[in-house]
């Protein structure tokens, strides 16, 4: 199947390499207001921010990013881990597509791979408050609350309206106290 996609691109001149970073200028503004502004345009805002993440300057790897989400959603992991392979290849820098490639790596229980997936997200894009939340999550399944918790304060830092890392970073809080960090 990888073979296939690579020789449909390569027959398309689709092999060009993409160039995708998170340094929209709109991303600044937007965190700005999301961590300053009112309540009610969190929501707005978190939809602008993840609409901005999940656009690549590259029309070639926008469509691969569409037709992966189009495969998650009808259960095709295998297929949508492929077509992954190819945005981050083409696209190194666009942290979306490790970001979608560790969440199909998730749910295909390769939690070693989605977290190798979800730590390149972080250094490209430290603001990723969905991933910090899905690695507190891990971590706190593994038991490991004060990491966990540490980890909710960073979904918070950037996305302070967040109520479900709000909700369990308040009952981390209450049940690490007194206890030894």
């Amino acid at each position: 199947m990888r073979k296939a996609i690579f020789a449909i691109m390569i027959c398309f001149g689709l092999t060009a390499p993409a160039v995708a970073d998170q340094t929209d200028p709109r991303l600044d503004l937007l965190f700005e207001e999301l961590r300053t502004g009112e309540a009610g345009r969190a929501e707005e805002n978190v939809a602008r921010i993840m609409e901005i993440w999940a656009t690549s300057s590259s029309d070639t790897v926008n469509l691969l990013y569409e037709r992966a989400l189009q495969s998650r959603a009808a259960g095709e992991n295998g297929l949508a881990d492929a077509l992954l392979d190819h945005v981050v290849g083409l696209a190194p820098n666009f942290a979306q597509g490790y970001a979608l490639r560790g969440a199909i790596r998730l749910d295909s229980n390769d939690q070693v791979g989605a977290i190798e997936d979800f730590s390149k997200v972080l250094e490209l894009e430290p603001r990723q408050f969905e991933v910090r939340q899905t690695l507190a999550e891990l971590l706190l399944a593994n038991g490991e609350k004060y990491e966990a918790y540490v980890m909710y304060q960073k979904v918070l830092e950037w996305n302070p309206h967040s109520d479900s890392a709000r909700r369990v970073a308040r009952e981390l809080r209450r049940e690490i106290d007194g206890q030894e960090i």
